[in-house]
């Protein structure tokens, strides 16, 4: 057994030098697919038109994940009750948590910053953060000003774009080629570092997780596949399966970005329609995310004996669908970003602690579904607009 840890400590690094090859050109595949696509939508009304529409898919799916959370977390947990031990147990480890929790919650940013965030002093500084909202909105804007200049100049700056993508795409490409080896390399030191014993603990919370995960796939992405964008099912697990396994073995919607892209392109949902809709996608469509907080906030509400009303759900699902939206894009940020609902709700925020020590396998499933709904949301919001998808 200590030899097996030793070699799966040892592969580690290869893992993390593929996901930073992929996160290499995650930043400038998205100015340069922004740009170029919403020069190419062109009319201010039309990318208007585009965003709300993709907003309010984004909430719609949001709203769909924190009602099935909730309700798999009402039927399920309870068929798993908790013993005192257990639960003294269980405390113990979410109160150790808490001065961990208290420093990372620090990080995520409140309404006012989240606004103010959004417009970048500095766009090269944004990007070299890997603050993706602030870098979309550059993007957006710039690319509505190319749309306004004459044909030379727009044709130049269009081209330039098209042409970085293209040449990013093929560099994706020769990086999918050891995706095998990068997935293998990145699941074999997550394995040895869990264990057992540990997932056996909390094994009721991580199922329902899981099982909310796979159904929501199934059950909510499936119909949105089949009825809005009109494709076999078949058709789409194909072209949204090397992405899907980017975001489980990565846990980063952004490191599965480029994934994302060739998944539309595959799709054929055009170059305008994918450049816009993706990225802002990747950014704040995380209907997944949403289940994962309903169920958390159940448990942890159970662990600590709190009891929840309507008022109570009313209050965690409205607090929950605007996270949704305002979620950053860093390491656990769905965990850490749980404490304004649990403080709507009256729930001690000691257990995110806990949360945090067990999120591994969560996270995996999670951002997983997150990008098949990027790929879904997408493909939707351009058969909408009237693009023959095959």
């Amino acid at each position: 057994m200590p030899a097996l840890l030793a070699v799966a400590a040892g592969v580690e690094p290869v893992g993390t030098l593929w996901v930073n090859l992929i996160r290499m050109v995650v930043i400038p595949l998205v100015v340069g697919a922004v740009i170029g696509g919403v020069a190419g939508i062109g009319d201010a009304g039309r990318l208007g038109r585009l965003g709300v529409r993709a907003i309010l898919l984004f909430l719609a799916l949001g709203l769909t994940g924190i009602v099935m959370g909730l309700a798999l977390a009402r039927l399920a947990l309870p068929l798993a009750p908790l013993s005192a031990e257990a639960t003294a147990a269980l405390r113990g480890a979410a109160a150790a948590g808490a001065a961990e929790v208290g420093r990372s919650v620090q990080q995520v940013p409140g309404f006012l910053q989240f606004v103010t965030g959004l417009v970048p002093a500095n766009p090269v500084k944004a990007a070299a953060d890997g603050a993706l909202l602030p870098v979309i909105l550059f993007s957006v804007l710039f690319g509505l000003a190319v749309a306004h200049l004459d044909q030379t100049r727009r044709s130049a700056i269009t081209g330039l774009a098209d042409a970085v993508v293209a040449a990013l795409v093929t560099l994706i490409g020769w990086f999918m080629v050891l995706a095998p080896l990068g997935v293998a390399c990145l699941a074999a030191p997550v394995a040895a570092r869990l264990g057992w014993t540990m997932l056996a603990n909390l094994g009721a919370f991580i199922g329902i997780v899981v099982v909310g995960c796979l159904l929501f796939t199934l059950l909510v992405l499936g119909p949105v596949v089949r009825f809005m964008v009109r494709l076999p099912l078949r058709r789409f697990a194909k072209a949204a399966a090397p992405a899907y396994a980017v975001g489980f073995s990565t846990t980063s919607s952004m490191a599965a970005l480029p994934a994302m892209m060739a998944a539309a392109d595959d799709l054929h949902v055009s170059a305008p329609i994918a450049g816009f809709v993706v990225p802002l996608a990747a950014t704040l469509n995380r209907p997944a995310s949403a289940l994962y907080q309903a169920v958390a906030a159940v448990f942890v509400a159970r662990l600590y004996g709190v009891p929840l009303g309507p008022a109570e759900y009313a209050a965690l699902a409205a607090t929950m669908l605007f996270l949704t939206l305002a979620v950053p894009a860093m390491p656990r940020s769905s965990v850490l970003s749980l404490a304004p609902a649990l403080l709507a709700a009256g729930v001690p925020l000691d257990g995110i602690g806990l949360l945090l020590g067990v999120d591994q396998v969560p996270d995996m499933f999670r951002t997983a579904t997150n990008v098949a709904g990027h790929v879904a949301a997408a493909a939707a919001i351009a058969r909408g607009e009237g693009e023959a998808l095959a």
